[in-house]
């Protein structure tokens, strides 16, 4: 029963932020809110998983986040200013 829920417990810590990753990537698609607010939500989101510490067992999963980070980040620069 340990084994896990400790595994669950720890990805828990990792996959909460995808809820406000989502957020931030439908504003991007739709075109909604400021470019440099967006921008500072995804730094703020990005400074969040760089302070979670995850055993290594775990490292992909918080690896996977802070690169779709990047992703919508780079999608986000990739749009022309309105």
């Amino acid at each position: 029963v340990v084994p896990p829920l400790y595994t669950f417990r720890v990805r828990r810590c990792v996959f909460r932020w995808y809820a406000r990753l989502r957020t931030i990537e439908a504003k991007v698609d739709e075109g909604v809110g400021e470019r440099d607010e967006l921008l500072n939500e995804l730094d703020e989101l990005d400074r969040v998983a760089n302070g979670i510490a995850v055993p290594l067992a775990h490292a992909q999963e918080l690896f996977a986040l802070r690169n779709n980070i990047e992703k919508v980040r780079r999608r986000l620069l990739a749009k022309r200013p309105v």
